[in-house]
């Protein structure tokens, strides 16, 4: 396996997770493909990470089967294009693989050409994918390039990326996304501001995220009160929103309760045109 620091630590990060899920007792999601990507080196940086606060991993848990669950919903709606941007090892286009559904990764092109290998190396074709970074590049005429039709819907997942970016790159981004594709919807999480700036005034919540950051070598730098700055930045329409919290609150039947950055941990769809 390739060495954590050459692909990106949070894409095996993630994987390191979602491969343990399989073991719970109320799995929330399936990932059989997860453990291609994992060794003890990954598990020990799992430890730990949450050696911390423990129940911290409970927020990834609830952020893929949220994403999931988004995914499940926009195909049942009629949604037959998915991008999947920083995709890392994210395997939904094989989880929820329908040859009526075109998915394409979009990721840096270390991230693609690892994950191919892996799993061509276990016989599975990889989807489409787009090597770039995706605040650098014109990305809807990629993936028209791509053979994305920009005139259909389109949803974009955007899993895990928002705190780790600068805002203005943000507002930067989604205004090119707005002018470039007509119709799309994308489904992002974010943390309160206050996870960013260490004032939530709760000492577990700041040793969680300097231990985050410390063991993976990472730095959130973004967070958001709410969508209003993005519909304002972006002329983009904020379609939903919600915590993790009351997401696990109806999925996840052993969700804890005394876990405080749940209620700061959030999701958002933001929309242009029908999407």
């Amino acid at each position: 396996m390739s060495d954590i620091n050459e692909v990106g630590a949070t894409a095996f990060f993630v994987a390191g997770i979602r491969e343990q899920e399989k073991d719970r007792e109320h799995a929330l999601f399936r990932d059989p493909y997860a453990e291609w990507f994992v060794n003890d080196d990954i598990r020990t940086k799992v430890r730990q990470v949450f050696a911390v606060l423990p129940e911290g991993m409970e927020l990834v848990r609830y952020r893929s089967a949220l994403f999931d669950d988004i995914i499940r919903r926009e195909i049942a709606g009629g949604m037959r294009q998915i991008v999947i941007l920083g995709s890392g090892f994210d395997m939904r286009p094989h989880v929820f693989q329908n040859e009526d559904v075109r998915f394409c990764d979009v990721d840096q092109a270390a991230v693609l050409a690892f994950k191919s290998q892996v799993l061509e190396a276990h016989g599975v074709t990889p989807c489409a994918g787009i090597p770039c970074n995706y605040l650098e590049v014109d990305l809807p005429a990629k993936l028209a390039e791509a053979g994305l039709d920009l005139d259909a819907p389109m949803l974009i997942i955007w899993e895990g990326n928002t705190m780790y970016l600068p805002e203005d790159l943000i507002y930067g981004f989604l205004n090119r996304l707005r002018e470039g594709i007509p119709s799309f919807r994308i489904a992002f999480d974010f943390f309160d501001k206050s996870v960013i700036d260490r004032t939530t005034g709760d000492d577990d919540i700041t040793a969680t995220t300097d231990a985050f950051e410390n063991t993976l070598k990472v730095k959130w730098v973004t967070g958001f009160d709410d969508l209003t700055v993005l519909e304002e930045r972006t002329g983009l329409k904020a379609v939903e929103s919600g915590s993790l919290f009351e997401f696990g609150k109806r999925v996840a039947p052993d969700v804890p309760t005394e876990i405080p950055e749940l209620h700061l941990y959030l999701h958002g769809i933001l929309a242009n045109g029908a999407a």
